[in-house]
């Protein structure tokens, strides 16, 4: 029997402060397939950004493993790529920077210059953010930003792209547009998606 690509083991997590002890997630199992996407639907508060922050291995869980492709997680890599809600763009940077930034530190070694600026164009095309390289974040609109910040995470070719309400902040038409985008997107990498979502359309 061949070994599940993403596997969430009888995963538990309590938050404790001083005697308080609260229960987030009890003996929670989930086989995800490679090239799957998965959306985690829920009301705020019942678990779902801390079942991601777990796989984005930023929390540790109280109980129970999660295994990706075999091994378990239990810190941050370039092999999951977060997206939250926050587009979480560097200021300072262009948009062509914000992503170069995650290139060179994933690429820097196996990657010529020349090939990461490539590379860095190519995933902005992905997103139909490519006219816009030059701008900074504060030139561009919200939905824009949320665009530049899944270029970001593609660029680091990750095995999971966690997304935790990508689309929470956007009004509806450009959440609809955006969520089309990245449904395509999907489509075309056969990426390994799990997506955080309290809105059900």
């Amino acid at each position: 029997m061949t070994q599940p690509y993403l596997k969430f083991e009888q995963i538990g997590m309590r938050f404790r402060r001083g005697q308080m002890s609260t229960e987030v997630l009890r003996d929670i199992d989930l086989i995800i397939d490679k090239g799957e996407f998965v959306s985690l639907i829920g009301h705020s508060g019942c678990g779902k950004s801390t079942l991601l922050n777990i796989l984005g291995g930023l929390l540790q869980s109280t109980t129970g493993e999660v295994f990706l492709e075999g091994k378990v997680v239990d810190d941050p890599g370039p092999d999951r790529a977060i997206v939250f809600q926050n587009h979480s763009l560097l200021p300072w940077l262009t948009v062509y920077g914000n992503v170069a930034i995650a290139v060179d530190k994933v690429f820097g070694k196996s990657k010529s210059k020349e090939e990461r600026h490539d590379w860095v164009m190519h995933n902005l095309e992905l997103v139909q953010m490519a006219q816009a390289k030059d701008k900074r974040p504060h030139e561009i609109s919200g939905g824009m930003k949320q665009r530049v910040g899944i270029a970001r995470a593609l660029a680091m070719q990750p095995k999971v792209l966690l997304m935790d309400e990508p689309f929470g902040a956007l009004d509806a038409l450009t959440r609809e547009h955006l969520q089309d985008s990245v449904m395509e997107i999907h489509a075309r990498l056969g990426n390994t998606v799990m997506m955080i979502t309290h809105d059900v359309d």
